[in-house]
């Protein structure tokens, strides 16, 4: 079709065309005519089809693959599938979510179970601990599109599976997707309210013996105990932290089989009722009590660790590791609340209980910056670096900290 220019240009030839005293371009008007017509079709868009996309790429066994979402780039997860994929087969998946979006983390922790059990692992590197539910559910239900469109899956054998804040999202993905079969909650139980869990979904609950949160999986297994709801609640000796092999194995294999029988670890009951009220009572001493009272009572619970055994002293492990946790929460209320007094005693309860911890050293960082204390924040951030704080987005987040971008801590973190 002629555009509005070339249709008056014509117009215009057409006049000149029908006029006697133009009896030389007249004579010469075709070859000026075919002139502009191969101009007009220079000035044309090109009607040549697009290329063909490229073929999809072909993801081989037993490699650890990093991926974009196609629904949006900066949403990545990592994969691993087992040695014996095959693209004319369908295979079980497990989501993973890490409380830090450190995908990487337990696929590589447990990627021999994935060979040895047949099972496609995804990690989520976009969700993690602070973000709002709307905001990680998105980025879950783009990964289990995306996945669906790239990989074979088996839309019968799909579970989630994560530790801590992770499991929460696990948890309650559940809630909203009927596709999820199965759900390995660790180091933490179940959603507010269990009884909107499916009665077709598989649970399994886990926690360390050391594990400030094993009260929650004690009682995830109490809630479930006359359900219809199949589940495992299962524990190991160690802190909180993700499972070792062999009891992520056993979680694994109860969700693709779970009628089968795996002994279940007792906890005394009476212990996790005095632990409960323990936590509540220290919960309430963080703001009524000051540091030298603390000094006293941690003392006092360090040497019930050395004395106490079996449950007891696991319990006693718990109540020290919930310390470490409350410190954290009360301060870094306080700080972003702009309560600098009551941040400056929280700080220094969360030091005594957990000297080794790298954020104890972190917060104060950002406590020093509010008071205007520059050379102290520097100090607090070295510490911080060199107790292995590595978190550089979260520290790069900070804008409080952009005069301690030249300090040695600084560097360090961010890898500069």
């Amino acid at each position: 079709m002629l555009n509005l220019f070339q249709h008056l240009l014509i117009e215009t030839l057409k006049q000149v065309q029908g006029d006697e005293q133009n009896r030389t371009m007249k004579k010469h008007f075709p070859f000026f005519l075919l002139l502009l017509t191969a101009f007009f079709s220079c000035g044309q868009k090109s009607t040549k089809t697009s290329p063909a996309p490229a073929p999809a790429i072909q993801y081989t066994g037993g490699k650890t693959y990093t991926i974009s979402c196609d629904a949006n780039k900066s949403n990545t997860y990592t994969l691993y599938l087992p040695t014996n994929y095959d693209t004319t087969k369908t295979f079980p998946v497990i989501y993973f979510f890490d409380p830090h979006g450190k995908a990487s983390l337990p696929i590589e922790n447990y990627k021999s179970l994935s060979d040895s059990l047949g099972i496609i692992f995804v990690g989520s590197n976009a969700t993690k601990n602070g973000m709002q539910w709307a905001e990680a559910s998105t980025a879950a239900n783009q990964l289990f599109a995306d996945t669906k469109q790239k990989l074979k899956i088996n839309g019968q054998q799909i579970f989630t599976c994560g530790f801590s804040g992770g499991a929460r999202i696990a948890s309650n993905l559940a809630l909203q997707n009927n596709n999820i079969a199965a759900v390995i909650s660790c180091s933490a139980g179940l959603p507010p309210q269990p009884s909107q869990l499916r009665t077709d979904l598989i649970f399994v609950g886990i926690a360390g013996k050391e594990d400030m949160n094993l009260t929650e999986i004690y009682d995830a297994g109490q809630a479930l105990k006359n359900s219809e709801l199949k589940h495992l609640i299962n524990y190991f000796d160690g802190p909180h932290e993700w499972p070792p092999l062999e009891t992520m194995s056993e979680a694994i294999q109860f969700c693709l089989t779970p009628y089968a029988t795996i002994n279940e670890t007792a906890i005394d009951k009476k212990i996790i009722e005095t632990e409960k009220q323990q936590k509540q009572f220290y919960s309430e001493a963080f703001v009524k009590n000051d540091f030298n009272w603390w000094k006293n009572e941690f003392k006092n619970l360090e040497q019930k660790i050395a004395k106490t055994i079996g449950d007891e002293k696991f319990m006693n492990i718990r109540l020290k590791n919930f310390l470490s946790l409350v410190a954290f929460s009360y301060s870094n209320s306080a700080l972003n609340n702009h309560r600098l007094p009551e941040a400056d005693k929280f700080l220094s309860i969360y030091k005594l209980v957990d000297p080794d911890n790298a954020e104890h050293a972190y917060l104060p960082t950002k406590y020093f910056m509010m008071m205007n204390n520059s050379a102290e924040a520097e100090k607090a951030l070295n510490e911080a670096a060199a107790l292995g704080f590595s978190d550089a987005e979260r520290l790069r987040a900070e804008t409080v900290f952009i005069t301690l971008q030249n300090s040695e801590g600084y560097k360090k973190i961010t890898g500069q």
